[in-house]
């Protein structure tokens, strides 16, 4: 038959004869390193891919592009509204 519980086992303390049971050793903690460097990693990345966003958004080309489509988009309306009277 197989037993399916431990057994604990227990320590006896010298001169009062108790019995104290003798604790499991605790798992060390930090078992998971690699998931924990893949979370950093992973952080990292997205920190990295948002301040290049936001640098690229922010670029004086940029800027300048969308104030250009903005001009362009309110000549447009202009143009209809000129044309069409």
């Amino acid at each position: 038959m197989k037993q399916t519980k431990k057994q604990l086992t227990s320590k006896v303390v010298p001169f009062t004869g108790e019995f104290y049971p003798v604790p499991d050793p605790e798992p060390k903690p930090g078992g998971n390193n690699i998931a924990s460097y893949l979370v950093i990693v992973a952080a990292a990345l997205v920190a990295g891919l948002s301040m290049g966003a936001m640098s690229t958004y922010q670029s004086a080309s940029q800027v300048q592009l969308r104030e250009m489509k903005a001009q362009s988009q309110q000549l447009e309306k202009v143009k209809s509204q000129v044309c069409n009277r």
